[in-house]
């Protein structure tokens, strides 16, 4: 059994989460000895990469796994779209009770992004990251929200060898938020899932893999969502502590990301880490 790395998500910074506040959580996480960090072009509503670069520059290359998406395009950057997280963040500050009318607004057409498997957009999407994180390659390149039915799946496959040839990604793979069973088979029937990662947010389905996706590679997210739903039914994986080397049993999980911004919540999670490594 391997227990899988803690990973720190990255997807509220620029969003509830200020730049220094996340860039904070960061060299928290930095000096805490967590190293696998998750991102995304459309993170941030296209901020967060370039947070996570700068927190993450002076730091070793080699000893990072830094982890980014491709996919879904971010809404273009507005002097009034600064204007509005930052409204929206003072409000959650201050009347928390607000979080569903901020999340309504936010969900509204005029902020969501534009999802494309169109080569020539997910070039660009890839070079803009590169240069937000500033690095000459990453070591993770997933499909972000992949989904089964929609054309051009080849085509991306394609394009992900040809930069893992080159050296600008190390590996790639896809983010499936969908029926993980139904996505693994169709990753499979198109030749893709031998030599690619799959990142999924956990589940009982994960936890209770068929034997034949157990050679499968993941990266687990979403954690404390699972582990609500556990209390309710009185099932035992209530802590990370326990379910860390769960998911070390059930499949090969490289990395479980967690959203750790508080320091508390932080120092939580890498002492029920450290305590099963």
């Amino acid at each position: 059994m391997t227990i899988p790395a803690l990973g720190f998500g990255t997807a509220a910074i620029m969003g509830r989460v200020s730049r220094r506040a996340g860039t904070a959580a960061l060299e928290r996480a930095l000096a805490a000895g967590v190293r696998h960090f998750d991102t995304a072009r459309s993170y941030g509503w296209g901020e967060a990469e370039r947070v996570v670069g700068m927190a993450l520059r002076g730091h070793r290359r080699q000893n990072l796994r830094i982890v980014t998406k491709c996919g879904i395009l971010p809404v273009r950057n507005t002097p009034l779209l600064g204007l509005a997280k930052s409204v929206a963040r003072s409000l959650l500050a201050f009347a928390p009770g607000l979080k569903a009318q901020v999340r309504r607004v936010a969900s509204s057409g005029s902020f969501q992004p534009v999802r494309t498997y169109e080569i020539e957009s997910l070039a660009g999407s890839l070079k803009t990251s590169l240069a937000e994180l500033g690095v000459s390659y990453i070591d993770d390149l997933l499909l972000h929200n992949y989904m089964p039915d929609r054309p051009g799946l080849q085509e991306v496959g394609a394009w992900f060898r040809d930069l893992q040839r080159a050296g600008t990604i190390r590996r790639f793979g896809f983010s499936v938020e969908g029926d993980l069973l139904r996505g693994l088979e169709h990753l499979a029937a198109e030749g893709l899932l031998a030599d690619a990662i799959v990142q999924v947010p956990v589940s009982q389905t994960l936890l209770d893999l068929p034997r034949e996706w157990r050679g499968v590679r993941f990266i687990a997210h979403s954690p404390f969502g699972f582990m609500r739903r556990q209390q309710e039914t009185d099932a035992p994986l209530t802590s990370l502590a326990a379910l860390l080397p769960a998911l070390g049993d059930a499949c090969r999980c490289e990395a479980l990301v967690c959203s750790m911004f508080g320091a508390d919540h932080l120092t939580a999670n890498v002492a029920a880490w450290k305590s099963c490594s």
